[in-house]
């Protein structure tokens, strides 16, 4: 488990320990398992798999010098009865046993699932429900194996020259999951298991208890003009509703964000001060990593030519990461119109929008929200001449929250909000994902490491530079 956690990020480890996966059950995990452990993910899926291949034999050699005798002892019950005993056991199987296979006639699919059916529930059903442990690949390929010894003919039933019905090793690839009628029944049985007795289970969420007190909060602060006489009052109470805010965010409903905005409205208001609040009570601890302003700003010593029009040193900085992060050679479609390409380089993190009254307030927010840039997918707005320095909002959802003047704080809101409001960055924003990798395993440290290979070979590239600063 050790060296698979340094290949995942923290979340995905921390669900296959949530899930109480260890040096033991990592081997038998399926597609299937990481699916309901909620790992879903492209890339740390294929990671936890391909890790399983390839290390999988040592692992159950090792297993086997060190196996307790029980073990050893149904090991030697597979070995000791016959195929044929132990279908002629059963009497619904008797007729297809003596009139079809041994005349040396190959049964139809169905009894051939019944076949299956008999010999894995008699071989592994005590292992699985008794014994607590699940069937090791060479066990399942044993019991194929031993099929075809005892009826030849259904060597005939092979998927390919090498590859048999009843268990196929990867699925005739050099890596994946096993395939087989075998494999297939011994993961249906599996999730008949009692929850308490699997070796992995799905993360129990916490416990949540959302009083008549926290409503009543709840809709008294959201009454409450968002003043500065009003803000520690309102701060104060959003402090005291987090378990509702909790409990909102742990419900799966497509109108999540619009959800928590409708209880808690303040999230708005104070420039983001009440998102940089929550976020802090959803990750109680404190990030140890360099600065978001020190990481933004890195993004300047990796092109010294692109973006330079952007009068922000940080936008600057996050522009260019963003530029080192893309697949070059990939065309990416654009909803501005007349935009110059320094616009469209940029369009993924933020867009300018030109405001000509002299005092920003509501009109200026009005007119943000007005503006043809507000579109659907969360991104950043400055409201300014092009390029230029000015107020910062930020958008998600069609919804504009205000950031205030200061750069690096409006990134630091912007990407917090994600996990403050339940939403992911759209998998086609693959840019914006990228830039909240990097933040995410640098700053904040809420991921040991990204599925993005990019994104790894720029923080090695920063760690290396953090450590050496004078060379």
């Amino acid at each position: 488990m050790d060296r698979l956690k340094k290949k995942l990020d923290s979340g995905t480890y921390a669900k296959l320990t949530d899930n109480l996966v260890n040096d033991i059950s990592l081997w038998d995990l399926s597609a299937e398992d990481l699916t309901m452990m909620d790992i879903t993910e492209v890339g740390p899926r294929r990671v936890i798999l391909n890790f399983i291949d390839r290390n999988r034999e040592f692992a159950e050699s090792q297993d086997e010098n060190v196996a307790n005798n029980d073990q050893n002892e149904s090991l030697h019950e597979l070995r000791a009865e016959s195929v044929r005993s132990v279908l002629e056991k059963n009497g619904k199987f008797l007729k297809t046993l003596t009139k079809e296979l041994d005349c040396g006639s190959v049964p139809n699919s169905k009894k051939l699932l019944q076949m299956n059916r008999i010999l894995t529930d008699h071989f592994f059903g005590d292992m699985i429900f008794h014994g607590k442990r699940y069937p090791s690949r060479q066990e399942k390929q044993q019991l194929a194996v031993r099929i075809l010894e005892e009826f030849p003919h259904l060597k005939n039933t092979r998927v390919s020259e090498n590859a048999s019905y009843f268990f196929w090793i990867h699925g005739g690839l050099v890596t994946g999951c096993h395939t087989g009628l075998i494999e297939t029944r011994v993961a249906n049985m599996r999730k008949d298991v009692p929850s308490e007795d699997r070796k992995f289970r799905r993360g129990k969420k916490k416990h949540i208890v959302v009083t008549d007190d926290h409503i009543n909060i709840a809709a008294h602060i959201s009454a409450l003009s968002p003043t500065p006489t009003n803000a520690k009052a309102i701060a104060d109470g959003m402090a005291q509703v987090h378990d509702l805010h909790e409990s909102m965010l742990q419900k799966k409903a497509e109108s999540k964000f619009h959800n928590i905005i409708k209880t808690l409205p303040h999230f708005l208001s104070y420039e983001g001060e009440m998102i940089l609040q929550a976020y802090n009570r959803l990750n109680e601890e404190p990030a140890d990593g360099p600065s978001l302003n020190t990481v933004l700003r890195m993004g300047l010593l990796c092109d010294k030519t692109s973006c330079s029009e952007v009068e922000d040193d940080v936008i600057r900085g996050a522009l260019r990461l963003l530029k080192v992060l893309s697949n070059k050679g990939v065309k990416r479609s654009s909803s501005l119109q007349n935009a110059t390409l320094g616009e469209l380089a940029a369009e993924p993190l933020i867009r300018w929008i030109t405001f000509t009254e002299t005092q920003p307030g509501f009109d200026e927010l009005l007119a943000v929200k007005q503006s043809q840039t507000v579109s659907g997918e969360p991104h950043m707005i400055c409201v300014a001449e092009r390029f230029k320095k000015g107020n910062y909002y930020f958008v998600i959802d069609r919804t504009v929250v205000p950031c205030g003047n200061s750069s690096v704080r409006a990134v630091e809101i912007f990407f917090k909000s994600f996990r403050v409001f339940g939403v992911k960055v759209p998998v086609l924003l693959l840019l914006l994902r990228k830039l909240d990798s990097i933040i995410a395993t640098n700053v904040w440290r809420t991921a040991n490491s990204s599925k993005y290979k990019a994104v790894t070979d720029l923080t090695q590239r920063f760690e290396e530079f953090l450590n050496n600063p004078e060379t």
